[in-house]
């Protein structure tokens, strides 16, 4: 069975789906397939299976339904290991496959997908071989946009060489102008970054839209946080919000969890912050850790749902390490507060060193307080690079100890904490957001 490589490298696992060698097959549902599998939510690598260097392909057949969703999936070839072929069918079980509702079909029997398993993308490019490499050149260079599209991201990731990034932008250029969603996405997010292009805002946002209408939920996506913040130029939150929900009712994690905080920081009543809470509880339900973490949050606060502490803290153990320091900070403090448990300061000690590691500002002010309680005389250097990371009662603290005499401000010659305090005074007034 010959197989062809996705556009897009997953964490541990990249797909491949079985595909005519045709461009005039298009419409093909196998084909057309090809095009959601970038959407779908990445699997996580079995523990497992990566401490052991364990690698392979498995094939698994899936059937879907009306709404895009698989509604049976079976392992067709197996990896050779059983924690791998479970993390693939999880991981399709996931997908939601939104190019072939639009191009109105819904296949009646199975479509094959591929997970090829592998630590580094080097081998990835072994696990897949020449033959793939080749015979998509082959269709590349015949002007299927697909192949377009999969050459530029092995370009980008490397698989088979370096990372090329110029030449990944070539590729995903042609694709592109062909009308491939996938590929106007991913040059999108080149300009975006000024990957192997010049960094074009509004560039990025051209292409974003182009793949945007075509359905494309993380063009969808990308585009909404153009307008929400501006990216491009333009500000525009009704821009945003129409954008981010279009990506959300697709079934993208990551919109379903920006999409309910937007509408949580807008919310002006019970009700709204209800119906806000039931987008985050959504992406939840997807293991997305922004919902994890967001869900965590609103019960915290009691925002759209009853407050809880126990299933606050749930939330965020199920986002640890996942969140970028957010969840081990938000739950090292309920246990230092005594609202998770017994109080165990090992414990929260060690998850805001976690989060500090990653750079989580909170988390350096909340690590000096408990080296303050302890007497450590380098607390105040601890808080003062959460200051200096823009955490405001880091900001406010500091202020407070040279009020009292201390001499911090050479330690940090660009922090302007007259400004900042300012600020932050001004927001602790305001009532607590996720």
């Amino acid at each position: 069975m010959k197989t062809i490589l996705l556009a897009v490298a997953l964490v541990g696992a990249t797909l491949a789906v079985p595909a005519s060698a045709s461009s005039t097959r298009a419409q093909d549902p196998q084909q057309v397939m090809g095009r959601d599998l970038h959407n779908c939510t990445r699997p996580d690598y079995p523990a497992s299976a990566l401490a052991q260097g364990i690698g392979g392909k498995t094939t698994v057949e899936v059937r879907i339904g009306e709404r895009g969703r698989v509604i049976e999936a079976r392992v067709l070839a197996s990896s050779g290991s059983a924690a791998l072929d479970q993390a693939s069918l999880a991981g399709i079980r996931d997908c939601t496959f939104h190019a072939l509702l639009a191009a109105n079909q819904t296949p009646s029997g199975w479509l094959k997908a591929q997970y090829v398993w592998a630590a580094s993308t080097a081998t990835i490019g072994a696990l897949l071989g020449s033959e793939h490499l080749a015979s998509t050149r082959k269709l590349a260079a015949a002007g299927d946009p697909d192949a377009q599209n999969r050459l530029g991201a092995w370009y980008e990731k490397g698989y088979f060489s370096k990372p090329d990034l110029a030449q990944a932008a070539t590729w995903y250029r042609r694709a592109a102008e062909s009308g491939n969603a996938v590929a106007q996405n991913n040059l999108g997010v080149l300009y975006n970054r000024g990957a192997g292009v010049p960094l074009d805002k509004q560039e990025a946002v051209a292409w974003y839209a182009k793949a945007a209408e075509q359905g494309h939920g993380w063009a969808q996506a990308n585009l909404a946080y153009a307008y929400q913040y501006g990216s491009a130029g333009e500000q525009d939150t009704d821009k945003a919000l129409y954008w981010l929900t279009r990506s959300a009712e697709g079934g993208l994690a990551d919109a379903q969890a920006r999409l309910g905080v937007l509408l949580m920081r807008r919310a002006a009543n019970d009700d709204e912050r209800a119906a806000a809470a039931a987008w985050i509880a959504r992406a939840a339900q997807q293991n997305s850790p922004q919902g994890m973490y967001y869900l965590g949050r609103s019960y915290e606060l009691g925002l759209g749902k009853v407050q809880d502490d126990v299933r606050a803290a749930a939330h965020y153990r199920a986002a640890l390490g996942r969140s970028d320091g957010r969840a081990e900070t938000a739950l090292a403090m309920l246990i230092d507060a005594g609202r998770a448990g017994s109080v165990d300061e090992e414990r929260v000690t060690q998850l805001y060193q976690v989060a500090m590691q990653s750079r989580h500002r909170a988390a350096f002010y909340h690590y000096g307080l408990i080296m303050e309680r302890r007497g450590d005389p380098m607390a105040a250097a601890v808080m003062l690079r959460g200051a200096e990371l823009g955490d405001c009662q880091a900001v406010l603290k500091i202020v407070q100890l040279q009020a009292a005499g201390a001499d911090l401000a050479g330690d940090s010659p660009r922090l302007d904490l007259a400004k900042r305090a300012e600020v932050c005074a001004q927001l602790a007034d305001l009532p607590p957001q996720l």
